[in-house]
């Protein structure tokens, strides 16, 4: 097996790219679900609610929340996922939420409810999104979940949430909790708007377009919603930069820059590294004296992406007892980003200086074997090496801002249909089934650091001076991408029948029983490739008789499809109600429900859960609820779309701190990766690990609900929730500060490995010979290598959690018009981590996250005009261990922005009736999101900052008309 570049594998799968009590959107007051379900069931029309089986209630036990259309419209989300970065209790709150990289990683926006780890890495998701219902295909590179964008947000008629464990109703996903986009029922007319917004150097648009007709029977209506903006660049923001990092000892921002540098010295044998800017000239260079650049100046923070979504309704009532719904959706998404100029660092080794004095080839044919001073090849002169022990390491960049572009689109649709029919007057089928497909494509212009190393060897490839090197040479080495694609279909077919089953004294005892059956398929295809050649292989290309690149075989395609047969049910009982409510027990339900899943690929689960409700006073409700729920592997975790490659990479920032170097960590001693005692070489394993297998949890949780009669519209809810989440199916963390904090002493991080260790990782009847971490000076082990990091996706251990959710919501009318307040607060008390299940649990909040975030917002309305503050905090944390080089930084700070709505309803007839102004201003104070020191070269387009992000102060104009 071929050695790759781990830079240009790592940073295609790094860059792309929760239950809640209370969810209050952008201050409106949200319609809690309960209140819904009374509604309807007082118009004789007793709807499901997210989280049960059972018509007309909501789910005993659990705090179901109701999102209203207008609560959407507040916010000024161009698309449902910008409306979830308002919502505490996701990962995505406070910061801005895109697919900017989709080859390995996410390419949806999909939601992370309680931000549960492996949900940026693993296929399926840990939240289950749902339309009017419906499970939707999964769209994306390496995942199975669906985009919440397929929802234009003008047909959002609210959003229920369930802040609980949901695998008894639903099966796998619902760990944290489900998500429930409900779309209109009835459209009568036409609605078009459209909106415009700016920022420094940024841009958006959107446009909506939604027409229907009504009758007395039924509806049918469709809307179609467009959305574009800029891309926004490091240069473009100044919280963005690349903070000081340690490059053989000296703080620099980056060396990878044109001119480039080259550090001679090996640390390994004592001498001290020296660094000097290119190029090179005797007498006058001087080490330390070295060209450094910012790489995230070309790099984009937030991409440029166009989206066209459609979606079309139809409610027909068949007869006095059957009815009819269907959806149809469509979504075509391109999102373009950029990383600049193609950037790079050579090494070469004792024994490649050795051999070929210095280097071979009509570009180096001056330099003397093992000679000091400096040898001039055509057009810079560089300094050769003191002794045969030391290194050369250059660092160059060639090329311009717009070299490395990566662009990832994707296309989905799909049509569900609802079928309900009246037995009697309790009794009530429905038949759901829906069928979607999806394709998604990404390709990113890199490197070939495999033809760069033959090419500079052969004297072809100059990194001293690129502009020097052989044209063909030069062309063939950037003639290269990442490229993913995939498509999946889904179909789902669901019966559930409800009905009242016997009559107790306090209300009728109901039960809701049904089956489901799921077919998915997933076609994935995907590698690094010369561009056009994913289907036919490449014939290689030879320059001046040197095999530059090698041939290579068409990408092979993962064809897998599963099938899962699932039983479920649900009781609700009474005990007291309405009827025979008593002194302290006004309300007292209790429900069970249960499902069973059977999947053609991985076996059997069964998951429980069981509900209370218990009001003492009509009105403050105390609930409870326990559950276990599960997310199955995914199609997209399977081995086969991502097969083990071994790779050998030689980067500073992938060693442990030097802190722990001599101490104990998880029972082993931290070896030293200087001197004698061994080189730095690191072997990482990527891809799939075989024999995945499902994630687990239990769930619980408590709350109060408080509607005090005294506070007329006062509404307060507590909830204290606690998840234990196990076999989590993520890839282990090892670009973060912590990893080996976390993963020392597991399968994950092997110290001074033996060659046979390393070929335990190949491919059988792969040939293993020479197995060692390449240039390095070899130390004590025979490999020269310093560690193995398995790097590959994998169940491991567990993460414990609990937090609180608080909520407060009040609203009054005024002699001039209306007031209300809304507060969303979440507050995580505990977060621990274990890496196995031997492993000990570390902490995971006391430092290096935020504890705390809340969105309070406060709404003024007079006559037909409103206005609305919103401010959205995310809390500051320590660092542990501390960050940055030369400024040692030890927190970071709070993040806090504040948003401004502003809407006119103009009162007037005819032609001018229905026509609305709105105007949000996001940021008003133009708030940069937190300092943050410490460099990543893999995630480029995160440096300089964390705790959130940004577009600046976007200001938005908007107008809408109904005709």
């Amino acid at each position: 097996m071929k050695n790759s570049n781990l830079h240009s594998v790592v940073r295609g799968a790094l860059r792309s790219g929760v239950g809640i009590s209370a969810l209050l959107i952008a201050g409106a007051m949200p319609a809690h679900a309960a209140d819904a379900a009374d509604d309807a069931s007082t118009n004789g029309d007793e709807i499901v609610v997210t989280g049960t089986l059972v018509r007309g209630i909501a789910p005993p036990g659990t705090n179901v929340i109701g999102i209203t259309s207008e609560s959407v419209k507040e916010t000024g989300a161009a698309s449902t996922a910008q409306l979830l970065q308002t919502i505490p209790q996701l990962g995505s709150f406070n910061t801005l939420q895109s697919p900017t990289g989709g080859f390995t990683t996410v390419t949806t926006n999909r939601p992370n409810l309680r931000n549960l780890p492996g949900d940026r890495t693993s296929g399926s998701s840990p939240t289950l999104v749902l339309v009017d219902g419906h499970r939707v295909v999964g769209a994306g590179i390496s995942v199975t979940s669906p985009d919440p964008d397929i929802v234009p947000p003008a047909l959002i008629e609210r959003i229920e949430i369930v802040p609980d464990g949901g695998s008894a109703i639903y099966g796998s996903d619902a760990v944290a909790g489900v998500i429930n986009f409900i779309t209109k029922k009835k459209f009568d007319g036409v609605d078009v708007g459209a909106r415009y917004g700016f920022a420094d150097n940024y841009h958006t648009f959107d446009a909506n377009a939604t027409v229907g007709h009504s009758w007395e029977t039924g509806s049918i209506f469709a809307s179609y919603n467009y959305q574009q903006n800029d891309a926004i660049y490091g240069r473009d923001r100044d919280w963005s930069f690349s903070p000081l990092s340690l490059v053989d000892g000296l703080a620099v921002t980056s060396l990878r820059c044109s001119p480039g540098n080259v550090t001679i010295g090996n640390i390994f044998t004592g001498a001290a590294p020296r660094t000097f800017k290119l190029p090179f000239v005797p007498g006058t260079s001087v080490a330390g004296q070295v060209n450094q650049c910012d790489e995230t100046d070309d790099t984009t923070i937030y991409p440029s992406q166009r989206r066209h979504s459609a979606m079309a309704g139809l409610n027909q009532e068949l007869t006095d007892s059957i009815s009819i719904e269907t959806r149809a959706f469509y979504t075509n998404r391109v999102i373009d980003s950029q990383t600049g100029p193609f950037r790079n660092n050579t090494n070469f080794g004792p024994a490649a200086l050795a051999s070929f004095g210095f280097l071979q080839g009509p570009l180096y044919a001056a330099a003397p074997k093992l000679a000091t001073g400096t040898v001039t090849l055509p057009g810079v002169p560089f300094p050769l090496p003191a002794s045969s022990g030391e290194t050369q390491n250059v660092y160059y960049s060639w090329g311009n801002a717009k070299s490395q572009p990566a662009r990832n689109s994707l296309e989905t649709w799909g049509v569900s249909q609802n079928l309900t029919a009246k037995l009697d007057a309790n009794w009530q089928l429905r038949a759901l089934a829906s069928y979607g497909e999806s394709t998604a494509e990404f390709q990113n212009i890199q490197p070939n650091y495999n033809a760069i190393s033959v090419a500079a060897a052969a004297g072809l490839f100059n990194p001293y001076n690129v502009a020097s090197s052989n044209p063909a040479a030069l062309a063939a080495v950037t003639n290269y991408q990442t490229y993913g694609h995939t498509e999946q279909r889904q179909f789902d077919g669901r019966v559930v029948i409800d009905g009242d089953l016997v009559s107790l004294p306090g209300g009728a005892v109901k039960l809701a029983a049904g089956a489901e059956i799921i077919a998915e398929g997933f076609d994935n295809r995907n590698g690094t490739i010369v561009p056009g050649t994913q289907n036919t292989g490449y014939a290689g290309l030879s320059v001046s008789g040197v095999q530059i690149v090698a041939p290579s075989a068409p990408l092979p395609v993962a064809k897998l499809s599963r099938t899962t047969k699932s039983l479920f049910g649900e009781v609700v009982i009474p005990i007291f109600g309405a009827d025979n409510a008593t002194s302290g027990l006004r309300e007292l339900t209790l429900s069970a429900a249960g499902r069973y899943d059977h999947y053609s690929d991985i076996g059997g689960t069964f998951n429980p859960k069981f509900g209370i409700t218990w009001k003492p006073v009509d009105w403050i409700k105390l609930r409870g609820a326990w559950g276990k729920s599960f997310v199955a592997p995914s199609l997209a975790d399977d081995p086969s779309t991502s097969a083990s490659s071994v790779n050998y990479v030689n980067y500073t920032f992938l060693l442990p701190q030097p802190a722990l170097v001599g101490t104990t960590v998880n029972g082993v001693v931290v070896p030293s990766f200087a001197g004698a005692a061994g080189s730095r070489g690191q072997v990482v394993i990527l891809g799939n690990k075989p024999d995945i297998q499902s994630q687990k949890a239990k769930t619980w949780s408590v709350g109060i609900d408080v509607e005090p009669p005294f506070v007329p519209g006062l509404r307060l809810s507590t909830t204290y929730w606690n998840i234990d989440y196990s076999q989590i199916i993520a890839l282990p963390g090892f670009t973060s500060a912590n990893f080996y904090q976390n993963f020392i002493g597991t399968p994950a991080v092997v110290f001074n490995p033996t060659a046979a260790q390393i070929a335990s990782y190949f491919l059988p009847n792969t040939a293993t010979a020479g197995i060692s971490c390449g240039g390095n000076t070899p130390g004590a082990t025979p490999t020269g290598c310093y560690v193995i990091i398995d790097a590959r996706k994998q169940n491991l251990a567990r993460t414990k959690l609990s937090g609180l959710d608080f909520s407060a919501s009040y609203g009054t009318a005024t002699n001039f018009g209306a007031i209300d307040f809304a507060l969303n607060a979440n507050y995580e008390l505990t977060r621990t981590q274990q890496a196995t299940p031997t492993a000990q649990f570390l902490d995971q909040i006391g430092a290096n996250a935020s504890r705390f975030r809340a969105r309070a917002s406060l709404g003024v309305d007079i006559g037909t005009f409103r206005t609305q503050v919103s401010l959205s905090h995310t809390h500051g944390y320590d660092l542990n261990p501390a960050v940055g080089v030369g400024t040692t930084q030890t927190h970071v700070g709070s993040f806090n922005v504040v948003d401004l709505f502003f809407k006119y309803d103009v009162p007037a007839k005819g032609v001018l009736s229905d026509l609305s102004f709105t105007l949000n201003v996001n940021n008003v104070f133009d708030q940069d999101p937190p300092l943050y020191l410490l460099a990543n070269s893999l995630q480029v387009q995160n440096n300089g900052y964390v705790n959130g992000s940004t577009l600046g102060r976007l200001i938005q104009f908007g107008v809408s008309k109904k005709f």
